[in-house]
Formats: structure tokens, C-alpha cells, sequence
């Protein structure tokens, strides 16, 4: 799905309320998964794993030509269209799935060709996650012959293609083994010996041969099998299916196929430790895992067991990662993730998850979630995948969780504090964490607010898409670089979505070098909650290490009196301004008070307030939206317009609401606190240094 940068991403999971600084998450109870496989056999082997333990799970299951087998078996097939007839929530998805594979039968075969920036076979990502697994499940609901051969058609063209990518772009190969290796079990019964043995010489030669070279030898663009984000489970995992739905052609070598995709798949499943957090954002953990799990599946079915990838104790928890990451007016956007404005754009999980690990509390959970967010919509599952591991029995066993009103998601150092339950109720978050994580952004302390069920701040403006040629070019100058106006090399920190002047942070001495430090790490350095609210405090030196010599961020939310606070405690290195930022889609008709200390913001007829309690000579000033400008700072637009003149997406939806300090000398310590209230008459407390924060003060 994207072009990697050399930054990492992920972890988190199931919270309970924090208790002081050593917050401790704690998962629901979770039975163990069923054996998937159609006999007694069950392998304790545990990874690392050899060739020869995949060859005796492949035998002791006893499946050998029997397809389907990979993610279902044709009894499961038969059963969930009988479902369909009498579950309307099973019937819409099934339905579905029928309407868009005909929308396929309308459309021409795909051809080759690679993106603007000459890495990615578009094709591929379009056929095999857009189009192939409608073909294939409406070929096994209908046994109608049309969308097997519209299916085979595209397969055999792909066949006849120059690459698959494995040596510019392995994501597109890995997407590509996921889609042969669910045509090839799905469709078995309608290819003849022949088309079978081309779809798996095709696989074999694009993807499987050239990506076991690369990884014996340790050699391919970017090394997606040393690393930890979506390439590794999305490349490994699409290995692992397409060697094991053609497993027979040639069991020697797609045994050692399948041990070197499990064993490498593992840097993947612990990147999502302690928690079940992804630091990629929700975007990339709903990809990453989406097609990882269907990986896992496989393996359970074909091989007994996951050899230990499936338990590995952050992957148990995050089933739950997008409802933990969910505010009431949607859900918080990290890095290159998109936009989940909205109650109707919260991110949902899968049935996959609550179906393997036979949790009926997750099942409940996210079948409410199906119902809240698509309620408009006549199909309420989150895709294909669902219909397959949607258990109504299940679901009916469960009750919904009651989700912790403050949690702290490890890993990924997101935070958050929530008034009550309610589409209403005040909402806020702070993302810390790694900037260097995969796909991150300089977004060190970027905060979120909810409130009246809207959103207020929004802490990230979402990704460039689709992603421009330079967008991953790391630029000059560094962050480490003297002072300078002059840009030289456009890419990733010159896009104001990027920077930290596009996101809801401080920045300080703004020039042409990256705002924060794009290996720095946020942390958190105390935090509290009970009755009354909860605060949150993130350390960030490591961040704005170049300006400043400490610096500290707390959010926090007092339920008794309604009130959200911002604090900023900072030390300069040297004379300096700087700017507080908050990006909000409510600056239409933002008032301004005559002493400039209040914001009134105003959002579909509901209003907002924001008010300066720190320091005294600190004015709000309003930039609006805008269609045609980009909204740099003042000292830095002049730098970056021309170099990024046609580069950058509008931000049309979202205008400014900043405060802008000049003048601060050197050593002499700074507090910026900002209280967001629902009236002007709320009770908001006098000033407290974070360290003597209360969740009451």
C-alpha cells in the first residue's frame, strides 16, 4: 500500500483505567482459538521452525488436494448462505459481495503499469484487494462460472506480465501471493490441472523464489523482511498463502518457503507489544493485519497451528486497538493514516479476531460497532472477511464492553481521557511516541478534543494520497543543521502535513529544518486518573532537543467541572518565539474577544470556547481555511511555497487557531496554559506547575 520510509510504526491494546505513573493494561478474559484443521492433529512446535516440522503438519492434517482449505471449507460456505437467508445482518454483506463482483464483470481486464513515482503495479493492489476475493466468494456462493473465468482471465494475463515487483516494490508481490493463493484454493474445482499449474508457476516465479533470494541472501530494495511494519506481515503472509494453497506442486521447496515467511513474519507480531498497538496508525493496522490474519488463518487450517504467532500477547489484544483509539466524534488519525472524523468514520475491527480467539465479549463488541457506525448503511460489516468469521452464536453469547474513560496505550504513547460514554461527552487525546516510527509524522504532542459531539482539534491532517513521488524523500536540511531559510531537497519534511506546523504543537524558531526531530521520542512522565478526571504528562526534550533544554506537555480533563486543559512547560536554549497551534474545522466565525484571551468556535450550531490562562501578554490569533493557500507559518512560507509550489492538498476543511510568542529569552522558563470550555461562566482552576498537577487542579 505505500512506499516504506526507514522509520518504524506500531503496539497496543485493552486499558483499564490508569492508576498513577505505572499504568497496567489488562485484557478481557480469551479461550483459547479451536483447531481449524479437519482432524485430531495438533503440533506443539513453537518458532523458530524448520522445514521439515511444516512438512509434518501439512501430513498430519490430512488435507492434501483437498480445497477449499485456506480461510474456509465448503461446508463453512454452505452454512454461511444459509445464513444469509435468515440473518439480515449476514444477508446485506453476502449480497454485497454478489453486487461487487457483477460491478467486475462490467469492467475490463487490468492491465500492467507502474504509479507516477515507478514503484508500484497499481493493477495488483486493484485486482487482488478490490476485485479477486469478490470473483472467488461469489464463484463459491453461486457456483456461476462467470466470475471464475473473469477471475482466471486477469490471473493468466498476470502470468504473462514482465514482474509482480518482487525486485522494485515486494508489497505488490506480497499483495499478489495473497490473491493467487486465494484463487487457487477457491477456484480449484474450476481450473483444470493446467491453468492450476500455471497460477502457481506464475506465484512461484514473481513472488515466492525471488522473495526466498532475498531473504537468504539479504538482499532487496528496503529489506521488508527485517522489518517490523505492514510490509513484513502483508509480503510474509501473502508467502505463506500462496505456498500453502499450492503446497503440493512442490512440497520441499514450499516448506522452506513457508518456515522463512513464519519465522520473519514474528518481528511483525512483536511490534504490536506490550498492548496490541500499531504506531502505523489505524489505517495501517486495519491493512497490515487485515491481510496478516488471513495468513495466520491459513496456517491454522493447513498446519494445526500458528506456531506461536497468533499468541504472542500484544497480537491477542488488538482485536481491540481501534475502539481504545476512538473518541465519541471519531477516531484519532496518526502519521499517513486518513481521516476518522466523525461517528460514521470511526474505524472498525474484524470478526476475525473475537472468531479465533472464541471471545464472545470482542464479537458483541464489534457487531455494536457495525450497527453505530454503519448505521446508514444497509451493509454494517467491515468487508468480505467479516461475512467469513462472523459467528451470530457468538455474539449472542457476549456483552458489549464498558471501555475505561482514561487509558495510556503503550507503544504507540497515545493517551486519552473521556467525560462519560455518551455521543456528547468531552473528549481528549495526546499522541508521543517515536516520530521515527513507519509512516510517522513530526506530530510529538499533537493533541485531539471532542466535545457536543464534534471535533475541535484535530491532531492530524491525514496523508498525502496518493503518495507523491519525493513524499518518503528524506530532506535537506537536517534537523541537526544550522539555522537556515534555504531549502534544497523537497520531500517528506517539507509537506505541511508532515511538519509539526500542521499539526496541534508547539514550534519554536520556525526555519526550513524539520520542527522536530525526526528520531526523537515522546514519553510519558506521569499521569493520573479517578472520579474526578485524569491528566496525562509527555515528556518532549527528546523532540525539540535543538530549542530548548526541558519541555513537557499535559492534557488534561476535570469531569466535575467540564474543563480540558492544555499546559505547555518549556525552557529555551536561546532567545526565541514560538507558536502554539491547533489546527480546528470550526474557524468559521471564530470570535476573538477584545483582550484576545478567548476563542468562541462555533460548529453546526454548537459552541466551543477556548481560553488563555497562560502567560499573561498571550493572544489568540485566527487563520482561516482556505482552497487556495496552504497555511505555512508566515516565516516559513516564503521558504517552502515555491520548492512545493502544486505539492501539497488543500487543507480546506481546517483552519488555525494559534498564539504566537516573540521575544522569550534564553533560560528563563515558559508556561502556555490553555483551558477548553463549554461556558464561559465554567469554573476553570488557577495555575499549577504540571508537577503539581491533580486530576482536580
Amino acid at each position: 500500500m505505500s512506499k516504506k520510509i526507514l522509520f518504524i510504526w506500531v503496539s497496543f491494546f485493552l486499558i483499564v483505567a490508569c492508576k498513577k505513573k505505572d499504568a497496567v493494561s489488562q485484557p478481557l478474559p480469551i479461550s483459547p482459538p479451536s483447531n481449524g484443521g479437519g482432524t485430531n492433529f495438533l503440533s506443539n512446535a513453537k518458532l523458530p521452525i524448520s522445514p521439515a516440522t511444516v512438512q509434518e503438519c501439512f501430513s498430519g492434517m490430512k488435507i492434501k488436494d483437498i480445497h477449499p482449505r485456506l480461510l474456509y471449507t465448503a461446508q463453512e460456505i454452505d452454512q454461511i448462505k444459509v445464513n444469509a437467508q435468515t440473518d439480515l445482518f449476514a444477508k446485506a454483506t453476502y449480497d454485497n459481495i454478489i453486487t461487487k463482483a457483477n460491478s467486475v464483470l462490467a469492467t475490463g481486464l487490468l492491465n500492467y503499469g507502474l504509479d507516477a513515482a515507478g514503484l508500484r503495479i497499481t493493477s495488483i493492489h486493484t485486482f487482488s484487494n478490490d476485485q479477486l476475493p469478490y470473483l472467488v466468494l461469489a464463484y463459491q456462493f453461486t457456483k456461476d462460472t462467470r466470475y471464475a473465468l473473469r477471475c482466471w482471465q486477469q490471473l493468466d494475463a498476470m502470468c504473462s506480465w514482465i514482474d509482480w515487483g518482487a525486485n522494485r516494490h515486494f508489497l505488490d508481490a506480497g499483495i499478489a501471493a495473497k490473491g493467487v493463493g486465494i484463487a487457487l484454493d477457491g477456484l480449484y474445482d474450476y481450473l483444470t490441472p493446467s491453468q492450476r499449474l500455471r497460477l502457481y508457476n506464475g506465484v512461484k516465479t514473481m513472488v515466492l523464489l525471488p522473495g526466498k533470494t532475498q531473504i537468504e541472501t539479504n538482499t532487496g530494495v528496503w529489506q521488508w523482511y527485517l522489518s517490523n511494519d505492514n510490509w513484513n506481515g502483508i509480503c510474509h503472509g501473502g508467502m505463506i498463502m500462496a505456498a500453502l494453497a499450492g503446497f503440493e506442486f512442490d512440497s520441499t521447496f514450499n516448506s522452506n518457503v513457508i518456515a522463512q515467511a513464519s519465522n520473519g513474519i514474528n518481528k511483525y507480531m512483536q511490534s504490536l507489544e506490550p498492548d496490541g498497538a500499531s504506531e502505523e496508525g489505524m489505517s495501517y493496522w486495519s491493512y497490515g493485519l487485515s491481510n496478516t490474519f488471513l495468513a495466520l488463518e491459513s496456517m491454522k487450517r493447513c498446519l494445526s497451528t500458528t506456531y506461536g504467532l497468533a499468541e504472542n500477547a500484544g497480537f491477542v489484544k488488538t482485536g481491540w486497538f481501534p475502539y481504545y483509539m476512538s473518541g465519541p466524534a471519531g477516531t484519532a488519525s496518526l502519521g499517513d493514516d486518513y481521516l476518522y472524523v466523525g461517528k460514521s468514520n470511526k474505524v472498525l475491527s474484524y470478526f476475525w479476531f473475537s472468531k479465533y480467539f472464541n471471545n464472545s465479549s470482542l464479537a458483541k463488541t464489534h457487531y455494536d460497532a457495525c450497527l453505530s457506525v454503519r448505521s446508514a448503511d444497509n451493509d454494517k460489516m467491515n468487508g468480505w472477511t467479516d461475512l467469513l468469521f462472523y459467528d451470530k452464536n457468538l455474539v449472542q453469547q457476549g456483552s458489549a464492553t464498558s471501555f475505561p474513560l482514561y487509558g495510556y496505550l503503550k507503544g504507540i504513547e497515545f493517551m486519552y481521557a473521556q467525560e462519560n460514554t455518551t455521543d456528547n461527552s468531552l473528549y481528549v487525546g495526546m499522541h508521543g511516541g517515536s516520530n521515527g516510527a513507519s509512516h510517522g509524522h513530526l506530530d510529538a504532542g499533537s493533541f485531539f478534543i471532542q466535545a457536543l459531539g464534534e471535533t475541535w482539534a484535530q491532531g492530524n491532517l491525514g496523508v498525502e494520497s496518493p503518495y507523491p513521488a519525493d513524499y518518503f524523500t528524506i530532506t535537506n536540511p537536517l534537523y541537526t543543521a544550522p539555522a537556515t531559510n534555504t531549502a534544497t531537497t523537497s520531500g517528506r519534511y517539507y509537506y505541511y502535513r508532515v511538519r509539526t506546523e500542521g499539526k496541534n504543537c508547539l514550534v519554536f524558531n520556525p526555519d526550513a529544518r524539520p520542527e522536530q526531530n525526526p528520531l526523537g521520542v515522546a514519553t510519558l512522565s506521569g499521569n493520573n486518573a479517578d472520579a474526578t478526571g485524569a491528566y496525562y504528562i509527555t515528556d518532549l526534550k527528546s523532540c525539540y532537543s535543538k530549542d530548548i533544554s526541558s519541555y513537557k506537555r499535559g492534557v488534561k480533563l476535570n469531569r466535575n467541572t467540564g474543563v480540558i486543559t492544555i499546559q505547555d512547560e518549556f525552557t529555551p536554549l536561546v532567545n526565541s518565539q514560538v507558536y502554539w497551534l491547533m489546527h480546528s474545522p470550526a474557524t468559521d466565525g471564530l470570535q476573538i474577544s477584545a483582550n484576545g484571551k478567548t476563542a468562541t468556535m462555533i460548529k453546526n450550531g454548537k459552541t466551543y470556547y477556548a481560553i488563555i490562562q497562560s502567560p499573561t501578554n498571550a493572544v489568540f490569533e485566527k487563520i482561516d481555511r482556505s482552497t487556495t493557500q496552504i497555511n505555512y507559518l508566515a516565516e516559513t512560507n516564503s521558504i517552502f511555497s515555491g520548492i512545493m509550489t502544486g505539492k501539497n492538498s488543500m487543507n480546506q476543511w481546517y483552519g488555525k487557531l494559534q498564539i504566537k510568542l516573540t521575544g522569550l529569552p534564553a533560560a528563563v522558563p515558559v508556561t502556555i496554559k490553555v483551558d477548553f470550555v463549554k461556558s464561559t461562566s465554567a469554573t476553570t482552576q488557577a495555575l499549577a506547575s504540571l508537577a503539581n498537577w491533580t486530576t482536580s487542579n
